[in-house]
């Protein structure tokens, strides 16, 4: 019987590698994923980036079991609600 959590990582780090590696995906987007990932995994000492294969799902499951999870959808909603109040406020002042 697959254990759901392990599953639950695995399918977060096909979905970053997707991502980071299509072709619609803007470079800044990419670019900023990539800086994160690496800082990541060099606190954690978990090689993420191979230079013969790119990002390595197996490593980036193993750097989320090892972080928090479920922060990162709340954090964006936060953000994304900040930024959209802000906006708001700067365009109703103008």
């Amino acid at each position: 019987m697959p254990n759901n959590a392990n599953t639950a990582y695995e399918d977060a780090a096909k979905l970053t590698v997707d991502l980071v590696d299509h072709g619609n995906t803007p470079d800044r987007v990419s670019e900023a994923v990539l800086e994160t990932l690496i800082e990541m995994s060099s606190e954690s000492q978990i090689n993420v980036w191979h230079k013969r294969t790119g990002l390595s799902k197996e490593s980036l499951a193993a750097l989320y079991r090892m972080y928090e999870t479920g922060a990162g959808y709340r954090r964006s909603r936060l953000y994304g609600d900040y930024e959209t109040g802000r906006l708001e406020r700067e365009r109703d002042k103008g």
